[in-house]
């Protein structure tokens, strides 16, 4: 008489296996349709946050099968291990997120100067309104950003202005970055003469005015403003004013795997001989960028020191 010995099955193995299948498809669908601008920010992060949580439970039913599969011998082993791979693919990007979101101050505006904000030549805007503020963040808006983010920061070169400039343009073209809007120096007007009323001389007077008999010695020569100093101290001479020339330039980035979107403002100054390049860059959507902005402006910048090697003064 033979003996036959029947395997138990494990159907959890097998639902784990359905799961996180389903949480990988959707998961691909979505960030392929994000990525190209076809699905809204909340959207995706509605479905991702779903995703993580079918995998999350598809991977704790393939250790279960794992574990039947070890102590009884059931079915469902191939499952399992199929359901756990799957479930992976979806976990290790949420892990990376929430790592991310934990180890890193709560920040979404990214700038390399947090004293002087390279500004927006016009409006962006930040969302979604469901979100709560960070309340300590519009008290101090740039937090631990040196702590956490040391290689955040600007640049000097010793090169002109509009060499700087169409090397910045290049770098943003290859980069992705789309330039929307341009501030460039304004040409200073000359001030307007101002207006002298004529003198009236009396006709009987013209005989009475003589020529000066010889020109006055140039080192008699008192200045207008040292006399007006002299005679009245309350009159003060304006100084000359040189006006520092900046370049603004405002465009958008999309990360390369997700796509999601920043704004970013690049700041051209001419000081002295030598131009000094800032960025910024804003996400949005949320309350935390997961280090995504500070990552856009040190790889700009480091494409700008290649593009611009040998004149970098930092």
């Amino acid at each position: 008489m033979k003996i036959r010995y029947e395997r138990p099955v494990c159907y959890t193995a097998f639902w784990s296996h359905r799961l996180s299948l389903f949480a990988l498809v959707l998961f691909a669908i979505s960030a392929g349709l994000h990525r190209f601008g076809v699905m809204e920010t909340e959207i995706f992060v509605v479905l991702f946050s779903i995703c993580a949580g079918i995998a999350l439970l598809a991977f704790l039913m393939a250790a279960y099968g794992i574990l039947r599969l070890w102590m009884v011998g059931a079915e469902g082993g191939r499952a399992s291990a199929k359901g756990s791979f799957f479930a992976l693919l979806v976990l290790i990007p949420a892990g990376i997120a929430g790592y991310r979101a934990a180890t890193l101050p709560p920040l979404y505006d990214i700038s390399t100067n947090t004293a002087d904000v390279p500004v927006f030549l016009e409006p962006v805007a930040h969302g979604p309104d469901w979100i709560p503020d960070v309340e300590y963040l519009k008290v101090a808006p740039y937090a631990g950003q040196d702590k956490a983010y040391p290689q955040v920061t600007g640049r000097r070169y010793e090169g002109a202005l509009d060499r700087v400039l169409e090397a910045v343009r290049l770098v943003a073209e290859n980069r992705g970055v789309k330039i929307s809007a341009t501030r460039l120096p304004e040409p200073e007007e000359p001030p307007a003469p101002e207006k002298q009323e004529p003198v009236v001389v009396p006709q009987e007077a013209i005989g009475e005015i003589e020529a000066p008999a010889e020109e006055p010695d140039e080192d008699s020569v008192i200045g207008l403003s040292e006399i007006l100093a002299d005679d009245d101290p309350a009159v003060a001479v304006e100084p000359v004013i040189l006006r520092q020339a900046q370049i603004v330039l405002q465009g958008e980035t999309r990360t390369p795997i997700f796509g999601f979107t920043s704004d970013v403002s690049i700041r051209l100054s001419e000081e002295a001989e030598t131009t000094f390049v800032d960025m910024r860059s804003v996400s949005r959507f949320g309350p935390h960028d997961l280090g995504t902005n500070a990552q856009i402006i040190a790889g700009f910048l480091r494409a700008l020191d290649t593009e611009l090697v040998g004149i970098s003064v930092r």
